[in-house]
């Protein structure tokens, strides 16, 4: 039998699938270790949980969050404890972050819900042994989470059904005839508003739709403007008045003055303060005011000389008579004085 010799390709090829299988066989290995070397050195401890929530072996095991383990094994507890052990492969080099007072809890990977052993590494307490149980286990966080949210929905379902029974505010608005009525009104009111604001022959239409209109307004806020900025610069006579300090102090004193009279005013002092706090000067001024009353009823009556003048037509016509005859003597004597002023003179 003829033995077939090797040729170097052959050689090669085969050096290249062997040197692959190797490659592959350690890239398995580090996704399999504890997150470095495959070869480094690794402790088994053990914690006992009330419910796993899915966790598989194989999930990663992180220590204040860093990657330092696996799980290797998830089954119930000896002795019908009714708990949950889970056993756990890490990194020897991290056995001293690990201790009595350290506390476990499940995690998450992400959102589709891979769990994960979080471990919270702790300077007190004892190292844990390999092979040694971890104490302090909390439950889920993400089950908790899950709780609340089915309280809630059990929540919300109570609310729809009172909505649906009528009940409560909302409730009414969707199961009472005459609300709904009104809020169909409304609404009906709504657009019958909202076409006249589009109907450029109304008052609110023209203010929306004409352009001349707008631009009115548009010119009337600038000439605002303009007198704001004017009066801010200190021109014209608002302007001087907000600017001019010492017409705002003439405008202080004058306060201030006025502040005083008033002052004088409520403490009775002066003419005005004791006309408007005295009493008995209250009391004159009314007694005369009640006289002058009675003086003018007598007079629009007719008594006294005062009243038989203004109501009397033959007193008023002899009066008359005897002033016109008056001015008549006056005018003679100024014609011919000599008439009536006659001077004599004798000498003794």
């Amino acid at each position: 039998m003829e033995k077939k010799a090797l040729t170097w390709t052959e050689l090669r090829v085969g050096l290249v699938v062997i040197a692959s299988l190797v490659i592959l066989a350690i890239t398995i290995l580090y996704i399999g270790s504890t997150g470095g070397s495959p070869w480094a050195a690794t402790y088994h401890v053990k914690a006992l949980m009330s419910d796993v929530n899915g966790l598989k072996a194989g999930a990663p095991v992180r220590l204040g969050g860093v990657e330092k383990g696996t799980v290797t094994k998830v089954d119930f507890a000896p002795e019908g404890s009714g708990m949950v052990e889970v056993d756990m492969r890490l990194d020897r080099r991290v056995r001293s972050r690990i201790t009595t007072q350290s506390t476990v809890t499940l995690g998450a990977l992400g959102l589709l819900g891979e769990k994960a052993v979080d471990i919270t590494p702790s300077s007190k307490g004892v190292p844990i042994e390999d092979g040694g149980l971890l104490s302090g286990v909390a439950e889920d966080p993400f089950k908790g989470l899950l709780s609340d949210a089915s309280d809630s929905t059990t929540h919300l379902k109570k609310i729809l059904s009172r909505m649906d029974a009528g009940e409560g505010t909302i409730g009414k608005a969707l199961r009472d005839e005459e609300l709904y009525s009104r809020m169909v009104d409304v609404s009906l009111r709504l657009q019958q508003v909202m076409n006249k604001l589009e109907s450029p022959s109304g008052p609110l239409g023209r203010l929306v739709n004409d352009q001349a209109m707008s631009r009115q307004l548009a010119s009337s806020v600038r000439g605002i403007e303009s007198i704001v900025s004017r009066i801010d610069e200190g021109k014209g006579n608002l302007g001087v008045l907000s600017k001019d300090e010492e017409l705002t102090q003439s405008l202080k004193n004058l306060t201030r003055s006025m502040n005083d009279i008033a002052g004088h005013l409520q403490r009775g002092e002066g003419s005005a303060g004791r006309l408007l706090n005295d009493d008995a000067l209250y009391k004159r001024i009314d007694g005369l005011s009640t006289r002058l009353d009675a003086l003018v009823a007598r007079v629009e009556k007719g008594e006294g000389t005062a009243g038989r003048f203004v109501q009397d037509p033959a007193l008023y016509e002899n009066f008359n008579a005897a002033a016109k005859e008056l001015r008549g003597l006056l005018g003679d004597v100024r014609k011919d004085p000599r008439k009536y002023l006659r001077v004599r003179l004798s000498v003794f």
